[in-house]
C-alpha cells in the first residue's frame, strides 16, 4: 500500500526489497477466484514473493487457459511470480507428456515449473537431470522438492544435502523441504533439519509449512533458524500471520519486535 505509514514512530524488523533471496514467502493457493486473489494482494503483496496454484485438478481439467493467464497477469502486476503446483508435472511424467507440459507452462506465462516427486516413484537420476536441463533451456526457472508427502521412504539428511547441492549445481533456483517431513522431524529428529540448515544455502531453500499447524511450524523454524528463513506452501489465510511471526509481532513469537 502506498502513502504514509499509520504508526511511523514505531520500528519493526524490515524485509529486504524484492526480488529477495531471504525472508521469502511462497503462497500456495488452491485456484482461488480472481477477486479473492486481488483482495489478498491489496494487503499482502509486499510480503508474497511467489504464488503457487495448487488446484491440481483445476489446472488440468476445469480452469481455462484464458483464466490462468488472467490470474498470472494479476499476480505479476503486483510483483508476485506465479507457478503451477507439482502434481501436474508428476502426471505429465506418468503419462509421458513432459515436453508438452513444459511448453504449456511457458505459454501460460508461468515463470517456472515445480519438478516434485513426492507422490510418485522417484525419477531415475539421469532422466531427472535431463528434465531440469530441458526446462532451463526453455527459459523456465526450476524448483525441486526434497521429501515425501506420505513419509513412505525413510528420510536421510546426508543424502538430502548431497541432492540439494547437486540441484544447485544443475541450476535449480529453489528447493523445497516437504512439510510432512518437517512435521516429523520437528517432533522426532530436529538434528536432521539442523544438518540441512547448516549447508548455508538459505537463498535456495524454502521450508514448507503446509496446512497442519502451519503457524506453529513457522514459529519453531524462526526461533531455531532465524529471521531470514524462507517459507513455502503458506496458505493465503496464514500469510499475514507468518510474516508477523517472522518479525516477532505475533502471539506465537512475541518478543523480538523491539530488537
Amino acid at each position: 500500500m502506498n502513502g504514509p505509514k499509520a504508526f511511523p514512530m514505531l520500528e519493526v524488523l524490515q524485509l529486504p526489497p524484492k526480488p529477495r533471496k531471504d525472508c521469502m514467502i511462497l503462497m500456495s493457493e488452491v485456484g482461488i477466484p480472481l477477486r479473492q486473489a486481488e483482495d489478498i494482494l491489496e494487503i499482502a503483496a509486499p510480503i508474497i514473493d511467489c504464488a503457487k496454484i495448487t488446484d491440481h485438478a483445476g489446472l488440468v481439467d476445469r480452469l481455462s487457459a484464458e483464466w490462468i493467464r488472467k490470474k498470472v497477469a494479476l499476480y505479476n502486476k503486483h510483483n508476485v511470480q506465479v507457478m503451477p503446483g507439482g502434481i501436474p508435472f508428476q502426471l505429465a511424467v506418468i503419462q509421458h507428456k513432459v515436453d508438452d507440459y513444459l511448453k504449456a507452462v511457458k505459454d501460460l506465462g508461468f515463470y517456472g515449473v515445480e519438478m516434485s516427486e513426492d507422490t510418485m516413484k522417484p525419477l531415475e537420476t539421469g532422466y531427472r537431470e535431463e528434465l531440469i536441463a530441458k526446462a532451463l533451456d526453455m527459459g523456465l526457472k526450476v524448483m525441486t522438492e526434497m521429501g515425501r508427502k506420505n513419509v513412505d521412504i525413510p528420510f536421510n539428511a546426508e543424502e538430502t544435502c548431497e541432492q540439494i547441492l547437486r540441484d544447485i549445481e544443475l541450476g535449480v533456483s529453489k528447493i523445497y523441504l516437504e512439510s510432512a517431513e518437517i512435521q516429523a522431524m520437528t517432533r522426532d529428529d530436529p538434528k536432521a533439519l539442523d544438518t540441512i540448515a547448516a549447508l548455508g544455502k538459505n537463498e535456495y531453500l524454502l521450508f514448507e509449512l503446509g496446512l497442519i499447524e502451519a503457524q506453529e511450524k513457522a514459529a519453531w523454524l524462526v526461533e531455531r533458524y532465524g529471521f531470514n528463513i524462507n517459507f513455502a506452501s503458506v496458505a493465503p489465510q496464514d500469510v499475514v500471520a507468518v510474516d508477523a511471526i517472522r518479525r516477532g509481532m505475533h502471539r506465537k513469537e512475541i518478543g523480538r519486535a523491539h530488537v
